[in-house]
């Protein structure tokens, strides 16, 4: 069977050329005693190019026993790699808990997916997925498997290791008691983003905001513990959203063909209509993304910035001969963990930007617009996500001392490169691994959760990608 990206539009994997991985010992076996190089699958919402298998690598999709199941200890929850995030809320909510972390729109990815590019949601206190991560386990590139925990030197590089390390087959994740939050939702002049927009973040749990440039309004949730209301200068702003939802709608239909307005594209707009004021944990008011084909991509600025970044996209996209076809979106996150996380200094604002496919599935014109922003807000401090669209060629030279720590530990994991992703390599400044490089010593073997205490034996490390 051939494995496709989640939409079913672009193939990963031909036929033959990924295998599903049910055990530890069948996954230690294939980086043990096969050649090539391999990569992780999971749920495939990464963009296309970082997932394609060239001629020589392997696809690799879990299926791990206990899979989506999970163990409760305390307040804290182990899970397999594979398990889907939405199984991860639904097993912590089972018991009046929630991760601690705000959730990311899209919880049908897996677990160790999300850990692997940096996914994120907003929050200024916990809103990046890492922040819930008490212990990654990994089987490296020589088949050793390890227990990375925060007070370990590596753990930055593997809460966000870009499926280059080993293969993540479980997690330990923080828990916490849920809490209900109210969400206020408003529309208002986007003259308000540059001049209150850190401010709705740093009152309030959480805050997301969406930007319809084209009718000049902002319009934002903000989730607090106690009731929150924006100023009287910003509740004057327009009011009627679903007059600009519903004429964004249409502009969106007839873009991308879809006359009937039946597509997931055209239904991702819907959950704008009628917005009301509603009470619910970070999950039940966050959680509202809807899969579709699309070019998405997020740009990381600090959020000192976001003033600037405003200036910048308002002047380039009403200059821009190609439109989005959704508001932008700006998400925002405190300093998060991990050697090549784009807020791992200080607190970013997360820029989202969206084209759709049309509906007989070719990409529509937008991509030169896509790079002019990156060009934009790389001279501001930005840095991509990592599951998204970005143009290597755009990044600034990547010498930061994050970048050195992850390639150190990248040496030490994989030091045969049987991970080698290109987009990813290319973007680090590596190339292959040279035939005949010595690997490090292998660690001990640890305990994955419901397995035996009894080590197993160290796997040897002969091969090279």
């Amino acid at each position: 069977m051939t494995l496709t990206n989640w939409g079913g539009n672009v193939t990963i994997a031909a036929q033959g050329g990924w295998t599903r991985i049910t055990s530890l010992e069948q996954l230690e076996s294939m980086l043990t005693r096969e050649e090539g190089t391999v990569r992780v699958l999971g749920s495939r919402f990464t963009y296309p190019a970082q997932l394609r298998c060239p001629d020589g690598t392997r696809g690799i999709l879990l299926d791990l026993p206990g899979r989506g199941v999970g163990a409760l200890r305390g307040e804290n929850l182990y899970v397999t790699g594979d398990t889907l995030l939405e199984d991860v809320w639904r097993a912590f909510d089972s018991h009046g808990l929630e991760p601690a972390a705000c959730p990311p729109v899209i919880t049908s990815q897996t677990v160790a997916g999300a850990l692997a590019t940096g996914t994120h949601a907003q929050g200024l206190s916990s809103g990046t997925f890492s922040d819930c991560v008490a212990a990654v386990e990994f089987m490296d590139g020589t088949g050793t498997l390890h227990r990375l925990t925060p007070a370990d030197a590596e753990f930055d590089a593997a809460v966000l290791n870009l499926g280059c390390l080993g293969v993540v087959v479980g997690l330990e994740l923080r828990g916490r008691p849920a809490k209900e939050l109210h969400c206020t939702r408003f529309t208002a002049s986007e003259d308000s983003l540059p001049e209150r927009y850190a401010a709705w973040n740093r009152e309030s749990v959480a805050a997301k905001s969406w930007w319809f440039t084209e009718h000049q309004v902002a319009h934002t949730w903000v989730a607090d513990d106690d009731s929150w209301a924006p100023t009287a200068s910003e509740a004057q702003g327009p009011a009627d959203l679903d007059r600009i939802v519903t004429r964004t709608r249409r502009q969106l239909m007839a873009d991308i063909g879809d006359g009937q307005g039946r597509t997931p594209a055209a239904q991702t707009l819907e959950k704008f209509l009628g917005a009301r004021d509603s009470k619910g944990t970070l999950h039940e008011i966050f959680r509202n993304g809807i899969p579709a084909p699309q070019l998405n991509m997020e740009i990381a600025v600090p959020l000192d910035a976001v003033p600037r970044a405003y200036a910048g996209l308002k002047e380039l996209l009403r200059a821009s001969p190609y439109k989005l076809h959704y508001p932008v979106i700006l998400r925002t996150t405190g300093p998060a963990r991990g050697h090549l996380s784009p807020t791992l200094a200080v607190p970013a604002t997360y820029f989202g930007f969206v084209s759709y496919m049309t509906a007989v599935g070719s990409i529509t014109t937008a991509r030169p617009l896509f790079d002019d922003i990156q060009r934009l807000l790389y001279g501001l401090g930005g840095r991509p996500h990592w599951g998204k669209y970005f143009t290597p060629e755009l990044l600034p030279a990547s010498n930061t001392e994050g970048f050195h720590r992850f390639r150190r530990a990248l040496s030490r994991f994989d030091p045969h490169r049987r991970f080698e992703n290109d987009t990813f390599y290319r973007t680090l400044g590596l190339s292959p691994a040279r035939p005949g490089t010595d690997g490090p010593a292998p660690l001990r073997r640890t305990r994955l959760p419901g397995q035996r205490t009894e080590p197993r034996p160290t796997a040897p490390t002969r091969h090279q990608g």
